[in-house]
């Protein structure tokens, strides 16, 4: 559902969304920092401090996908068919087909 709703977003009359890889995720978060697990001074508004999907499957087992919390910056996986947050991005694929 997270891959389909990034898809049919419409931003500013501008489609094109997806969600981010893990690894892209993974790369906004700051280790030294909780709630949100993000830089001093980063950009971004109405970040939750809980888990943000990622498109990337989990290999060992299809029916998980990676996610990010942003509270603690842990990365770990869950069932796709849980409820999780968003953040959709723009340019290259990112989607790993599974």
């Amino acid at each position: 559902n997270a891959i389909g709703y990034a898809y049919n977003k419409t931003v500013g009359g501008r489609k094109g969304w997806r969600l981010p890889t893990v690894e892209e995720l993974e790369s906004l978060v700051d280790p030294t920092k909780t709630i949100p697990a993000l830089p001093s001074g980063h950009p971004f508004t109405n970040v939750q401090s809980r888990f943000y999907w990622s498109a990337t499957t989990n290999a060992s087992l299809a029916s998980l996908a990676w996610d990010v919390d942003f509270g603690s910056g842990n990365v770990g996986s869950g069932g796709k068919s849980n409820d999780g947050y968003v953040w959709c991005v723009r340019g290259g694929h990112g989607y790993d087909g599974q």
